[in-house]
């Protein structure tokens, strides 16, 4: 539980983060179909992670990670209990899962998301 499975880079300008993404080290990105102005970045083939870049309108952290967690409930409670808070409404996106923003008591934001198939 708890495992990276993503990452979010956030800019002023997404696309032109996304274009030097692109020329630096041959990313590809294409439009979310749930959110516009979020690109999903490819990082490549391999054991890497991918993610997404989007506007720092929606979260002003530089760069925010993302946890597979198997609970979505159970662990908003180990978030609370350890000081943490929810940072925002629980989301679902279809076949990916349910998904929210979270905190640590000092404020840093990350992302948990349960899998699909956890849902039933």
């Amino acid at each position: 539980m708890g495992r990276v499975i993503h990452f979010e880079l956030t800019a002023e300008q997404p696309a032109q983060l996304t274009g030097f993404l692109a020329a630096a080290f041959g990313w590809t990105q294409e439009e979310s179909p749930f959110l516009p102005g979020y690109h999903l970045v490819d990082t490549g083939e391999g054991e890497g992670i991918d993610g997404a870049v989007m506007s720092s309108a929606f979260q002003k952290q530089p760069v925010i990670i993302w946890l597979l967690v198997e609970e979505l409930d159970a662990a908003l409670e180990a978030v609370a209990a350890a000081g943490g808070a929810q940072a925002g409404p629980v989301n679902e996106i279809p076949g990916r899962g349910r998904l929210v923003y979270v905190m640590d008591p000092s404020g840093t934001v990350f992302g948990l998301r349960e899998a699909a198939e956890r849902q039933g």
